[in-house]
């Protein structure tokens, strides 16, 4: 009988529900949370001792920089590590001796896990959040509460571009890889040359149409004179009815490509070598052999100068990608060098007197956006060369 009593007792112990849930574990970033202990479900509440003034912060509050990245996204996780390289090859250089440590928070998409985890981040001590790698992720920060501290974004909010309507939140901040920025400065370096009226070619693709857009504003607003637009189908072997187009229009004595490289290599032959072209980067592989850019001869473009100037003292100091990257990932993995200086630079001054010499170009913040002023660049002989302005 008193075996049995025993052998109750120890049952009535087994099921009793656990003290600690496997609910401390965050699934949408897969980040632990700071420890919890949670009382028994069923037991009584225990009274709790009155509090006097605020709680302190937890013990896992630590200043910080949180850099959050889709790197668990299958389709965003190659360009977010890109960035998560540059940004920890520009911490390892040890150019800011005094800005705090960075924590990587890695997520699986740019939405809802990127918004709970700068929520977390707060909680966590951030000081300063990087995050918003798309136009969506940006979006989303900018309408959310993520703000309460410096938020650096990777990318322009949607409608970046448009008048500023003063309903951004005061501590949102934005840098970007934006071609529109370069199509609006190409139309600046044709008009310092002296062109007047430009001929556009451009495809039916939407980052053509925004592309070939910015570019025309500016030029409107600059040279006032559009001499006329060609569509290119993107078939190469419609390309050599380009040079009937332009013929066939009433003028132009500069032309614009708002094209991709395979299309511009194939067009840029059948353009007249009376008449000047300009482009984005998007237009070129600055790391390509020689062979592979003959075409674009002459070509004039704005880049950055991590690739166009590797001798500039700004460019010299950080490595080069581990690892062999696209051009696409490396100019991510070069954002993200100067994410991490502006992050750095941010804390310590106000943002509005940044001006940063860096991998991507001059940095000053216009608005919200931190703007780069890119490095003039043509193509001669198949390679890229900076601009040697009298």
């Amino acid at each position: 009988m008193r075996s049995n009593a025993l052998f109750l007792a120890l049952a009535i112990v087994a099921m009793a529900p656990p003290a600690f849930s496997a609910d401390d574990i965050d699934p949408s970033t897969g980040l632990a949370t700071t420890t919890v202990v949670r009382p028994l479900r069923d037991a009584p509440a225990t009274p709790q001792p009155p509090q006097f003034g605020p709680l302190p912060p937890p013990a896992a509050a630590k200043p910080h920089i949180a850099l959050i990245l889709p790197i668990a996204s299958t389709a965003l996780g190659p360009v977010a590590d890109a960035v998560r390289q540059g940004f920890v090859a520009a911490a390892e250089a040890g150019s800011n001796k005094t800005a705090p440590p960075v924590v990587l928070m890695n997520v699986n998409d740019d939405g809802p896990a990127m918004l709970e985890a700068c929520r977390k981040a707060h909680s966590m001590g951030a000081v300063l959040v990087v995050a918003g790698l798309t136009r969506d992720g940006a979006s989303a920060i900018a309408k959310s509460d993520c703000p309460r501290v410096p938020v650096l974004t990777l990318n322009q909010t949607h409608g970046a571009n448009d008048a500023v309507t003063g309903e951004a939140p005061v501590n949102l901040y934005s840098i970007s890889l934006s071609l529109e920025q370069e199509a609006r400065q190409a139309a600046l370096l044709a008009v310092a040359d002296g062109w007047h009226s430009a001929i556009v070619i451009g495809t039916a693709s939407p980052i053509s149409k925004r592309v070939q857009e910015a570019f025309e504003k500016e030029w409107a607003r600059a040279a006032g004179e559009i001499g006329g637009r060609v569509t290119y189908s993107g078939n190469s072997e419609e390309a050599p009815l380009v040079k009937d187009r332009i013929a066939s229009l009433r003028g132009g004595d500069v032309v614009f490509l708002a094209l991709g490289q395979a299309a511009a290599r194939a067009v840029r032959p059948y353009v007249s070598g009376m008449l000047p072209v300009y482009a984005t980067s998007m237009s070129i592989d600055p790391r390509a052999e020689p062979t592979v850019n003959v075409d674009l001869q002459g070509m004039r473009y704005m880049d950055m100068p991590w690739f166009v100037q590797p001798d500039h003292p700004a460019v010299m100091i950080y490595p080069a990608p581990h690892a062999p990257m696209s051009v696409d990932q490396e100019r991510l993995y070069a954002l993200g060098i100067d994410a991490y200086r502006l992050a750095a630079v941010m804390l310590q001054s106000d943002a509005k007197k940044i001006s940063l010499d860096g991998v991507t170009g001059r940095i000053t913040l216009e608005g919200g956006q931190f703007a780069r002023t890119l490095t003039a660049a043509e193509v001669d002989g198949g390679r890229v060369v900076p601009i040697k302005h009298p």
